[in-house]
């Protein structure tokens, strides 16, 4: 799922996404009440988020989306990052932030961690067996 408050922006990384093998856009938000919403009706398997949202911030978006969904993975993308940022993130539970400054092969990166390390530590109820 993508959130993100620019339809130009959720518009390119969808085009992005949906080329990997196996990947499926589920949904999409632009604000912060939205993306809760959409990620506790569609349960995807990680969510792209933006810090800046139309009316409110990722963080607080992230905050409502873990206690609805505790195991989706999130991968902040903002071009925002800051250290600061990144901290804040981590403490309610987003493991990585990645600046759009650092390009989309980050992104993808990024993405692709999470999703592995949520197969590998059980996410699915079973352990991953290679």
């Amino acid at each position: 799922m993508i959130a993100d408050d620019r339809e130009s922006m959720r518009s390119a990384l969808r085009g992005l996404l949906v080329l990997r093998p196996g990947w499926v856009v589920c949904g999409e938000a632009e604000t912060a009440k939205e993306a809760i919403t959409k990620a506790a009706e569609l349960r995807p398997d990680l969510i792209v988020l933006d810090y800046k949202l139309q009316t409110s911030d990722g963080i607080a978006a992230a905050d409502g989306i873990l206690r609805a969904t505790p195991t989706v993975p999130i991968v902040m993308f903002t071009l925002y990052k800051t250290d600061e940022l990144a901290l804040e993130a981590n403490r309610i539970g987003i493991r990585c932030v990645v600046g759009k400054e650092d390009g989309i092969e980050s992104l993808l990166c990024a993405i692709d961690s999470e999703l592995n390390s949520c197969v590998n530590l059980g996410k699915f109820g079973f352990p991953h067996r290679g």
